[in-house]
């Protein structure tokens, strides 16, 4: 059986936020759009019906499923195969900065969301790489550069297209953001790469990131954003 503590060290931390973020789910139907490996997927299969959309099968051959849910081989096409109003919670993790038609998945995601549903997005905040770049890494060119509008490349995924998170609304202007959080405010500052590890300073980073994460101060230079989106009027 795979456990979150068999996954790198930031990455974590990372799930363990958003996990935290969106709370206890029971009972619910559950879309993951980009589900990757399936780790988030098997995590929520646990209490709920979970179906995951994932376009890249070499992302499937190591795939997390100690709990049972549906794998689609597929993108944006497979969503249209689905009714409408059909998902409780729809996540969307770390996608949409690799999708050339943001508009036709959110439409699309939109469309298969329950009235009173909500949409999980997780994205890079370009200000939160910058400070990487200048504390972490030391690389003023870099953040310079970024600063300047250009944008990252991600090892396995290729470029990182930025986004703000407002941009959001202009895709598809029938979602409203309903709630914003940061996520790895303070990580990429902690040079001390043997505390990673850690369990007992993982638990108070976890502790000290929820704490922040919805101060506004602090989640402009935050690594991601976590953005609750629920249809307008709803």
């Amino acid at each position: 059986m795979r456990n979150i503590t068999d996954l790198p060290a930031w990455e974590r931390l990372f799930k363990k936020i958003v996990w935290k973020q969106l709370g206890d789910i029971g009972g619910k139907y559950i879309l993951d759009f980009g589900s990757g490996e399936g780790i988030t997927a098997d995590h929520f299969a646990k209490a709920n019906k979970v179906t995951a959309i994932e376009p890249w099968d070499e992302m499937l051959k190591d795939a997390w499923k100690d709990n049972e849910y549906t794998q689609i081989v597929g993108s944006v096409e497979a969503l249209s195969e689905i009714e409408e109003d059909t998902f409780d919670v729809i996540i969307c993790h770390n996608v949409l900065e690799y999708i050339d038609d943001k508009s036709e998945v959110l439409r699309e995601l939109s469309r298969v969301l329950k009235p009173t549903g909500y949409i999980s997005i997780v994205k890079h905040n370009r200000y939160g790489r910058v400070m990487q770049m200048a504390v972490l890494l030391d690389d003023f060119e870099k953040a310079n550069a970024l600063l300047d509008g250009e944008d990252s490349i991600a090892s396995k995924f290729g470029k990182i297209r930025y986004y703000d998170d407002e941009d959001i609304l202009k895709w598809c202007p029938g979602l409203s953001i309903e709630k914003a959080y940061g996520i790895r405010t303070f990580w990429d500052m902690q040079q001390n790469q043997e505390k990673h590890s850690d369990e007992s300073w993982q638990d108070e980073m976890e502790k000290l990131e929820m704490r922040v994460s919805e101060i506004d101060e602090f989640r402009s230079i935050a690594f991601f954003h976590h953005l609750i989106v629920k249809k307008k009027g709803i």
